[in-house]
Formats: C-alpha cells, structure tokens, sequence
C-alpha cells in the first residue's frame, strides 16, 4: 500500500472535492486524468492552453487568493506528473486498484480518470501527429487508447468494437500496468521529439 498522507495526486483530489467552487469543476478524478495525458503530450503545452478544459464552464474565482490558490495547485500537480514521466517512474501513487468495486468492476474514479485522458488525448490530437513516425510511440499511444477504453462504461453497440474490447485483459490486470505504461508513454513521446 502506499503512503496516502504525503500524496501529491490525493492532495489534488481532496483540494478539488473540498474546493468552493467543486460544483463548476470538472470531476476531480476527470481532471487527473486530462492533466496526465496533457503532461504526456510530446510538446508540453502551456496552463493557458489546456485549463479551461478542467471546468464545466467559465469559472469567476471569489478572490484572487482563491484564484491563485487554484492555479497553484494545478501547476504543483502537473509539476508532478511531469517529474514522474521524465524518469519514466510508475505512477504508482495514483493508487489504480482502488478504482474497482467488489465485483472487479471499473468503479466511477476510473471511469472519470479514463474518460479525462481519452478527452485530452481526441482534444490535443494534432500534438501526437508529430510522432506518428515513431512505431514505438505510436503502439504505446494505441494500447493506452484502448486499455483506457475497457475502463469507461460500454455505450458502443458495434460488436467489432465490444469484440475487440472483450479480448484485453480484466480491469484488474489493466489498472496494474496502466501507472507504468502513461509514464512510459510520455517518456517516449518526450524522446520521440526532443
């Protein structure tokens, strides 16, 4: 088990879920997700780009205390994950096993997680095109698309699709590979450009 007391991603999560304004934010566990896939982009784009996307809509801050506060702890947290993905280390504090309920199904944790990093990965797309010559890069982009994929609720009726998703491994098996292959993602899309 991990060390939940000094955790910059259960920070993250229990500053979002005590957060004033928690009704115009995005599900916290959505925005976990959208900034690790933001942070594996091969060219790292900059807050402005990318943090309205973690709203419902246009968010007024009370203050700029709060505003501030806010910023700060998204940029602590990307900061983070950053770090994480430089030196390809899992991210492990994420505590993935946890986002499944006693019937070893995805619980609404994953679900949102999955659903923030498939949102930046369609939104931000155009950012992997410049590795679409790497084949490493590119396969790891894939089988993340589609382990993270097997963690939203099924709402596809194509049966290539839900024959396709049938063959990956249980949630269970995805949610302990899944800290590793973001970082390894990251890392080598990091390289695939640099």
């Amino acid at each position: 088990m991990h060390d939940h007391q000094n955790n910059v991603f259960m920070d993250f999560i229990r500053f979002n879920e005590n957060h004033l304004l928690v009704e115009k934010l995005k599900p916290a566990y959505y925005q976990l997700g959208f900034m690790c896939s933001v942070q594996a982009l091969p060219d790292l784009l900059d807050l402005e780009h990318w943090l309205v996307y973690l709203w419902h809509d246009e968010i007024s801050f009370d203050n700029e205390q709060q505003a501030t506060e806010y910023a700060q702890t998204i940029l602590k947290t990307a900061s983070e994950i950053s770090a994480l993905y430089q030196t390809m280390a899992p991210l492990n504090a994420l505590n993935c096993e946890s986002w499944v309920n006693e019937d070893q199904e995805i619980n609404h944790n994953g679900s949102q997680f999955a659903a923030g990093f498939l949102g930046a990965i369609e939104l931000f797309n155009a950012q992997w095109a410049s590795t679409e010559n790497d084949e490493t890069v590119q396969n790891m982009l894939q089988t993340t698309i589609l382990l993270l994929t097997k963690l939203l609720p099924i709402e596809e009726v194509d049966p290539q699709f839900l024959e396709i998703i049938d063959q990956l491994p249980e949630v269970t098996e995805v949610l302990k590979v899944l800290p590793q292959l973001m970082s390894n993602l990251a890392y080598s899309a990091a390289q695939s450009v640099a």
